[in-house]
């Protein structure tokens, strides 16, 4: 579990979407199938960015780019 300190760097659903190019509903999906760290919390989720921008990099490499 992430500490508060953590958390307050955390992304927000919309945040990730926009960075990733893919619908609110798919980043949720992908989170609660663990492809990306996150948590629930009382408002919505919260994504870790390194491991968002991981995500990111295993897109591109199975994309050839």
């Amino acid at each position: 579990m992430p500490s508060l300190k953590e958390l307050e760097r955390w992304m927000g659903t919309g945040q990730v979407a926009d960075k990733l190019g893919y619908s609110r509903q798919y980043i949720i999906d992908l989170a609660k199938e663990r492809k990306i760290r996150a948590v629930k919390t009382g408002a919505g989720w919260l994504y870790d960015p390194e491991s968002v921008e991981m995500f990111k990099t295993r897109l591109k490499a199975s994309k050839g780019g």
